[in-house]
């Protein structure tokens, strides 16, 4: 009997196995799949931390609530030649500078995710000519971000110095409005790891994924890639081009490598301050200039224009009429390697399930090739409230 009774209770756990396998089996493959992404992103936030500096959130779901400032100042600067000012019947040198500025962005939005990968968000509140998308990501002791923005603006200042003919000229121009718009689409690209994931967190001071108790800070390695490309390439834009050396439309690429430092300070419990400084190098620097001839030049006057088959700007706006504008060739500049700064802060304060953090960052790009130089200030501030469940 005794034999017989071990046999029904081996068969009756075998049974219950199979039918154990066979409902897992018969989960639809999108479930195994986000179970095993779920498994994955479980292990992997406690993976190598040091539970004295570092907590796991209990509750790994967050929804948050968030508002965006962002900002952009564009400074182009050329230099125009003896050579160039002499296809113009010019002597001397002249340096143009122009500043764009679109109108500061400001946006709200909401983010939903699991342990710091998720989806969000964000609406403009105004009705600007411009468009920004973000996304980015942060894991145990890696963080990256993209962020893309394209706009347009009609209005710069402008400043032009230099001598000709006639003795020194110094001049600024406040509020010039151009006849077309010009078009400014920036992308900028970058990834960092900390060295010291056992005791430091990124993910706690800017998805708050994790909980930083102890004080702790890291060495960083980072990577950075940007692009922008400035197109004013109008008919209508044609004395603007010449005043920017016979360059309507430009194009930069830059890649910077560097190594930094950041640091998590917990002056309280459930109060976190972020710091993060790296310089970099510029390791890859292209600037592809585009440039353009008009039937009209600025610079000439009426008495030129038998010889030189062009036509000279008159008094009136007669010359939108029948401004013409042409691409007359493209020259591909390598600039030297240089140093940019990058730096972030933040502040974090949790109380009971929630969260309310702002954090923000500040960049400066530098590039010159020759005459012409560019300089981009990139900053934004963020602001936002979130509850775990």
């Amino acid at each position: 009997m005794r034999t017989i009774k071990k046999k029904h209770i081996v068969i009756a756990w075998l049974l219950t196995g199979c039918m154990q396998m066979q409902a897992q089996e018969q989960k639809p493959w999108v479930l195994r799949v986000l179970n095993a992404v779920k498994t994955y992103i479980d292990s992997s936030a406690v993976k190598g931390i040091d539970t004295r500096y570092l907590e796991v959130p209990e509750k790994p779901w967050a929804v948050v609530l968030k508002s965006n400032i962002n900002d952009m100042d564009l400074r182009s600067t050329t230099y125009m030649t003896e050579e160039q000012l002499a296809m113009h019947n010019l002597k001397g040198e002249v340096n143009f500078e122009a500043k764009f500025k679109p109108d500061r962005e400001v946006s709200i939005g909401a983010w939903i995710g699991y342990r710091g990968y998720g989806l969000g968000y964000s609406y403009s509140l105004q009705r600007s000519k411009g468009r920004n998308f973000s996304i980015g990501a942060t894991g145990a002791n890696y963080g990256f971000n993209l962020r893309i923005r394209s706009f347009s603006t009609d209005e710069l200042s402008a400043h032009y110095w230099g001598y000709d003919e006639d003795g020194p000229m110094d001049q600024t121009m406040d509020d010039v409005q151009t006849w077309d718009d010009v078009k400014i689409k920036s992308s900028i690209f970058d990834a960092f790891y900390f060295l010291n994931g056992k005791h430091f967190s990124y993910a706690a001071a800017y998805d708050q994924s994790m909980n930083q108790i102890r004080s702790a800070g890291s060495l960083m390695l980072g990577v950075k890639w940007f692009q922008t490309s400035v197109d004013y390439s109008k008919p209508l834009n044609g004395l603007l081009i010449q005043y920017l050396g016979d360059v309507g439309r430009f194009k930069i690429h830059k890649a910077n490598i560097g190594v930094g430092y950041a640091f998590n300070w917990v002056p309280m419990r459930n109060l976190l301050v972020n710091v993060m400084v790296m310089p970099m190098l510029t390791v890859y620097n292209r600037t592809k200039l585009y440039y353009y001839e008009s039937n009209y030049d600025i610079f000439m006057s009426a008495d030129d224009e038998s010889h030189k088959g062009k036509k000279a700007v008159p008094d009136d706006t007669s010359w939108t009429e029948d401004i013409t504008l042409k691409e007359s060739g493209t020259e591909i500049k390598y600039g030297n390697p240089s140093f940019m700064m990058d730096a972030r802060a933040s502040l974090t304060y949790q109380f009971s399930r929630y969260f309310l953090t702002v954090s923000g960052q500040y960049s400066r790009y530098s590039n010159k090739a020759d005459g012409n130089e560019l300089n981009l200030t990139d900053w934004y501030v963020n602001a936002a409230l979130g509850v775990r469940f």
